[in-house]
């Protein structure tokens, strides 16, 4: 069956399409717990670069692709 959200996931790697699905739940449950960011090593080496608010501004738009990711892709993954 052919749907509208199918021939993308089809054409390209569907593995790689399911384990992006699996990352970006995870961030999404990382968020939901309340992990600090803010304790990553990575992040505090560029906060100090960029300052505590651009980080934070950084981690927010990670969240916004992965709810994105999760919002068009499952309905493909699920169907």
């Amino acid at each position: 069956m052919n749907t509208i959200l199918t021939p993308d996931l089809f054409s390209s790697n569907e593995v790689l399409n399911v384990i992006l699905l699996c990352l970006a739940a995870f961030r999404v449950w990382l968020e939901i717990i309340g992990f600090d960011f803010q304790h990553l090593p990575m992040t505090r080496a560029l906060s100090q670069k960029n300052g505590e608010v651009g980080m934070n501004n950084f981690h927010r738009m990670g969240l916004v692709f992965s709810i994105g990711y999760i919002l068009f892709f499952a309905p493909a993954v699920f169907i």
